[in-house]
């Protein structure tokens, strides 16, 4: 069980971690204030505590798929707010190596609310699941310990692998490299994509069809290794085809969301 809460709590973390991180660089990379951060987080927290608290009943909605459905609004969700976010940043990487100071002056109000829903929903979608699992096993005093410290070392871990990928990002400014976070931000975009689409394929809302490859032999999701690939780029050992296109519809919005901003800069 120590090892078990170790890797979920691990791969939620992580997925909420490596959001702020690339928002974080993102920001600061583009003279954007960060005020965000602590409202989106605290409200993210609110939402996460009541969607735990009323899991139950959000269950039973729409004949017992109400998890399902809600869990891919929320990523869906995410994914659509990174497209304004990836169009200011367009406009704010103008032509050459230099950021344009006319494109920067959103700080007051658009990019810091747009920053602020996309970690509220992440941190509501991954908070509720940590919250639910937490309190699943912490009542049971045989499991209570083990869970409780796998969990603090999980918790430890993806906090600690969001602010390395923070820094590493950070020194990203040149012409071509401070491309890069955006690139990662729109992997997040089509990894939420496909959560979204296998949550709606569980809830039978869509057809799977047959996997396009099985690779699970080799790097099982369960392992260490698929789960923190599962976390930062969205990695299925039997992906579906609508999965696939999902991720690279979600990915390639975001991508086009900035080449469309930069454009009419």
């Amino acid at each position: 069980m120590l090892l078990t809460s170790v890797l979920l709590i691990l791969q939620e973390t992580l997925e909420a971690a490596l959001l702020i991180s690339i928002l974080a660089v993102l920001s600061l990379q583009n003279g954007y204030r960060m005020l965000w951060l602590i409202p989106g987080f605290m409200v993210g927290m609110v939402m996460a505590l009541l969607y735990a608290e009323n899991m139950e009943t959000v269950s039973g909605w729409f004949e017992y798929v109400g998890q399902e459905l809600t869990n891919a609004s929320l990523q869906t969700a995410i994914a659509l707010v990174l497209l304004p976010l990836a169009w200011m940043l367009g406009k704010a990487f103008e032509i050459g190596e230099k950021v344009s100071r006319d494109a920067r002056t959103p700080r007051k109000s658009s990019w810091g609310v747009l920053c602020a829903m996309a970690v509220a929903l992440a941190v509501t979608r991954e908070g509720s699941e940590i919250l639910v699992f937490l309190q699943g096993f912490l009542g049971q005093s045989d499991q209570a310990r083990p869970v409780a410290i796998g969990s603090a070392i999980g918790f430890g871990i993806g906090l600690s692998v969001g602010l390395l990928l923070f820094y590493a990002q950070l020194p990203l400014r040149g012409p071509l490299t401070r491309w890069i976070p955006l690139v990662l931000l729109a992997l997040y975009g089509g990894n939420m994509m496909s959560q979204a689409t296998l949550h709606l394929i569980q809830a039978d809302w869509l057809q799977s069809g047959p996997a396009l490859w099985d690779s699970s032999a080799w790097l099982p999701e369960q392992s260490v290794t698929g789960r923190l690939l599962y976390a930062l780029v969205g990695y299925e050992s039997s992906p579906s085809a609508v999965q696939a296109v999902s991720y690279a519809v979600g990915t390639l919005a975001v991508v086009g969301a900035a080449l469309a901003g930069r454009k009419y800069a």
